[in-house]
C-alpha cells in the first residue's frame, strides 16, 4: 500500500493562528526566495572590499604624491657625500664633521695618497684592525673601481650579511666610501632625522620584498614604534596610511617604505571605518530591497493563486450541502413523509442553510488570510454520526452499504470545519470508490483518527501522491476523459483546512486495495 501525507499533525494553541513554519509552508517558494536574497547578499558583500581596497590603493598612492620629497631626501642622503679634503690622523675637525653629518659611514679610502682604509670609530677614522674585515671592504671597494660606477651594491655572493643590512659603495674622484643601513641601529635614527629635518612628515624604512610577501609572520619591533623615526616592516606593511616604493639605491631586493605618525593613522583609520560602514549599510540595504521586491512579488502573485484556489474549493465544498437540501425538498414536495417526518426535515433544513452559511463564511475568512476557522468544540461520537447518516440516502440510492464504528473518545476541533471535512471525505467515498464504505475512530496518544475507507479499485501511487492539488482528476483507463465529472477540486479545499488546523490528514490505497483517508484532530 502507498500512503501520501498531505497534512502533518501539530498541536495549535487557539487563537494564535497558524505557526511561523505554516506560513512558511503556505507561501511555496519563500526559500527559493531567501536563497536568491542570499546569493544577493554575498555578491554584494564583495562590493565594499573592493571599494575599501580601491579606497587604500588611491590613499597610498595619493601619500606618495604628497611625501615624495621626503622619499628623494632619504634617498638622496643615502648617495651622498660632503666634501672630506684630507685624513692624517682621523679624529681631525673636518673628520668628525663629516661622519656627524653621515651617520651611516663606516669605511673610506684615499684614493690618490697611499690607498689608505679607515675605519669608522665612533667619530673617528682608525686603520683596520680586523684583517678579515679589512679584506672584505677593499674587496668591494675593488669591484666598485672596476664596475666605474658612481653606486655599487655588493651582490649575494659577496656580502655575508645580504638580506639583513643594506650596503652601498660611493665612488668619487678621490674618495670610495661604504655606507651600511643597520635597520633598528643609532646611527639609521640620526641618517633619518638628518634627511627628514627638524620637523619631519612620517617615519621611514627599509622592507624586504620577501618580508611584504610574508607579512602575517612579521612580529612588532620595539624599534619601530614612536619616538622612532624608523618603522620596522611590520609597521610598514601594516599600518594603513602609508606607502611603499621599489628602489635600487639600497640594493638587490630592498623597498623604502614610509608611514603617518600614530595620530595621523588614528585619524585615517577612523575615515576608512566610517566609509566602511557607510558603503557596507548601502550594499546591505541594496540587497535587501531586492530581496524584499523579490518576495513581495512572489507573495502577491502566491496570494492571487490562493485566493482564486479557495474560491473555487470553496463554491464545490457547497456541492455536497445542496445536494442535501434538494433531496429533502424532494421529499417535502413529493409529499412521501408523514406530518411528524415533515416537521422533522423542515428543521434539518434550516440547520443545513445555517451550516451553508457558515461554510462561506469560513471559506471567505480562509481567503481574507483570518486565521482558524472558528470556535472550538466536542467532535462526539454521536455528532460524527449524525453529520455522516445526512449522506446514507445517497448510499441507498447506489445500493452501497455504510458501515459506523465510533470510539467513545471525543474530539476537539472547529467543528464547522471538521463537518465539512467528514462530508468531504465520505462522498468521495461514495462518488470515486467501490463496495463498502466503513467510518471508524480510535484514540492514539492525544489524537483521535477518523478513518474513512472503501472497497474499491485503488489507486495507482502517482495518483495518491497527487491527491489534494486542485484540478486533479482521474481518467479513465484506455478511455477518453475521466471517471467522474466535476473539476477535481473536492480535496483542495480540505487539506488546506488541514493544514491550518493543525490536523493530519493522509491518503493510503494501491490497485485492488481499495482506498483510505485518514484523519488525525485533537483528542478531547
Amino acid at each position: 500500500m502507498y500512503r501520501h501525507r498531505a497534512s502533518r499533525f501539530r498541536t495549535l494553541h487557539p487563537g494564535l493562528g497558524p505557526s511561523r513554519w505554516q506560513r512558511l509552508q503556505q507561501r511555496s517558494g519563500i526559500v527559493l526566495l531567501l536563497l536568491a536574497g542570499l546569493l544577493t547578499a554575498a555578491m554584494l558583500f564583495f562590493a565594499p572590499r573592493y571599494y575599501m581596497m580601491d579606497q587604500l590603493g588611491t590613499a597610498q598612492q595619493a601619500y606618495m604624491e604628497a611625501h615624495w620629497v621626503d622619499f628623494e631626501a632619504v634617498e638622496r642622503h643615502w648617495k651622498s657625500l660632503p666634501i672630506l679634503h684630507s685624513i692624517q690622523r682621523g679624529d681631525e675637525e673636518d673628520v668628525r664633521r663629516f661622519l656627524g653629518d653621515q651617520p651611516l659611514v663606516v669605511a673610506l679610502l684615499d684614493r690618490f695618497e697611499g690607498r689608505h682604509l679607515w675605519i669608522r670609530e665612533g667619530d673617528r677614522l682608525v686603520p683596520p684592525g680586523d684583517p678579515a674585515q679589512a679584506q672584505q671592504y677593499l674587496g668591494w671597494m675593488t669591484h666598485a673601481e672596476m664596475a666605474q660606477r658612481f653606486e655599487w651594491n655588493p651582490p649575494r655572493e659577496q656580502d655575508p650579511d645580504f638580506g639583513k643590512v643594506a650596503t652601498v659603495v660611493l665612488l668619487s674622484d678621490r674618495w670610495l666610501v661604504i655606507k651600511r643601513w643597520r635597520p633598528g641601529t643609532p646611527e639609521v635614527e640620526r641618517e633619518l632625522s638628518i634627511a627628514l629635518g627638524p620637523r619631519p612628515a612620517l617615519r621611514m624604512g627599509l622592507l624586504r620584498e620577501s618580508d611584504a610577501m610574508r607579512s602575517r609572520d612579521l612580529k612588532p619591533q620595539p624599534w619601530g614604534a614612536q619616538p622612532y623615526l624608523q618603522a620596522d616592516p611590520q609597521r610598514l606593511v601594516a599600518l594603513p596610511q602609508g606607502s611603499i616604493t621599489k628602489t635600487n639605491a639600497f640594493g638587490e631586493g630592498w623597498s623604502l617604505g614610509g608611514v603617518a605618525f600614530d595620530d595621523d593613522q588614528a585619524a585615517f583609520r577612523r575615515t576608512l571605518k566610517s566609509q566602511r560602514r557607510l558603503v557596507t549599510g548601502a550594499a546591505l540595504f541594496v540587497g535587501l530591497a531586492m530581496l524584499l521586491g523579490l518576495w513581495l512579488r512572489h507573495r502577491t502573485r502566491r496570494k492571487s493563486e490562493l485566493d482564486a484556489d479557495r474560491m473555487a474549493s470553496m463554491t464545490h465544498s457547497l456541492k455536497t450541502p445542496l445536494a442535501i437540501l434538494k433531496f429533502r425538498c424532494d421529499s417535502l414536495r413529493l409529499g412521501r413523509l408523514s406530518p411528524e417526518r415533515a416537521d422533522e426535515e423542515l428543521l434539518k433544513i434550516g440547520e443545513e442553510v445555517d451550516h451553508l452559511t457558515t461554510i462561506i463564511e469560513t471559506g471567505l475568512r480562509v481567503i481574507r488570510g483570518g486565521g482558524a476557522s472558528g470556535p472550538h468544540g466536542l467532535a462526539t461520537p454521536d455528532w460524527i454520526r449524525e453529520v455522516v447518516e445526512d449522506l446514507r440516502p445517497g448510499f441507498e440510492v447506489e445500493g452501497r452499504p455504510l458501515e459506523i464504528r465510533l470510539a467513545g473518545t471525543p474530539g476537539r476541533a472547529p467543528l464547522p470545519s471538521l463537518r465539512s471535512a467528514l462530508l468531504t471525505l465520505v462522498e468521495n467515498a461514495l462518488t470515486h470508490g467501490g463496495g463498502r464504505v466503513t467510518l471508524e475512530s480510535w484514540r492514539t496518544r492525544r489524537r483521535l483518527c477518523i478513518q474513512v475507507s472503501d472497497e474499491g479499485e485503488g489507486l495507482e501511487p502517482h495518483q495518491v501522491k497527487a491527491l489534494g492539488k486542485p484540478f486533479q482528476r482521474l481518467r479513465s483507463k484506455g478511455k477518453e476523459g475521466f471517471l467522474r465529472e466535476g473539476q477535481g477540486l473536492g480535496l483542495s479545499l480540505l487539506v488546506q483546512v488541514a493544514e491550518q488546523e493543525g490536523w493530519g490528514l493522509s491518503f493510503t490505497s494501491a490497485p485492488g486495495e481499495g482506498f483510505s483517508a485518514l484523519l488525525e484532530v485533537p483528542a478531547a
